[in-house]
């Protein structure tokens, strides 16, 4: 590439500047001050620039228009189930905060499928989606050792079942493991609420309340 088609790549590419990602809006300004002083771009450089551009070609114009006209309820909720597992892993920190503190912000193509489209997103989806083993309102019995690996309440004495009241069945997923589906529920004949995990859980011993 001679310095004419950089020229006209880097003029073409300042129309568009604004609307990219931070980091690119840096980069492209330390290229385009380097060719207006040197007249030169390492292939790499070239390289990074041209693929910025590409961002907005017509064509990915007319796929990212697509994408946000279609962005619904259902796409939503998916990318909201991941924010909260992903709140717990540390991953995605900027992508996970921006998610969780604006209820109105709609990702990239790109972004959401880092978030919702991996393995781990698919069996946090299906935890959360499942239909519950125990539903809200019934009965059931927490296990010795909980998921965590703590024994189930603190203090409780281990020959005695602890019987729970199930309270909601639809709680922010926090693990991909199998049985993940997050529960809140309340210890009968108690006050307390806590939440756990569907394999936790176990059913209750008739005649036992």
């Amino acid at each position: 590439m001679d310095q004419i088609d950089i020229k006209n790549m880097i003029e073409s590419v300042s129309d568009f500047i604004p609307q990219a990602s931070k980091w690119e809006q840096g980069f492209f300004e330390s290229v385009k001050s380097q060719f207006e002083k040197r007249h030169t771009l390492s292939e790499r450089q070239i390289e990074i620039v041209q693929k910025i551009a590409s961002k907005f070609s017509p064509e990915a114009i007319k796929d990212r228009e697509s994408w946000y006209s279609s962005w619904d309820k259902e796409k939503a909720e998916t990318l909201r189930v991941c924010a909260d597992y992903y709140r717990g892993t540390g991953y995605y920190k900027d992508l996970v905060h921006s998610i969780l503190s604006n209820s109105e912000f709609v990702p990239s193509p790109k972004q959401y499928k880092m978030l919702c489209e991996n393995k781990y997103a698919a069996k946090v989806l299906d935890a959360y989606r499942s239909e519950p083993k125990f539903p809200v309102g019934s009965l059931a019995t927490l296990r010795k050792v909980r998921s965590n690996g703590y024994l189930a309440i603190s203090g409780a004495p281990a020959w005695r079942d602890i019987n729970v009241l199930v309270l909601t069945t639809n709680e922010p997923i926090v693990s991909s493991a199998k049985g993940a589906k997050r529960y809140k529920c309340m210890i009968v004949g108690g006050t307390d609420t806590f939440y756990c995990e569907e394999r936790d859980l176990k059913k209750m011993k008739r005649g036992k309340k």
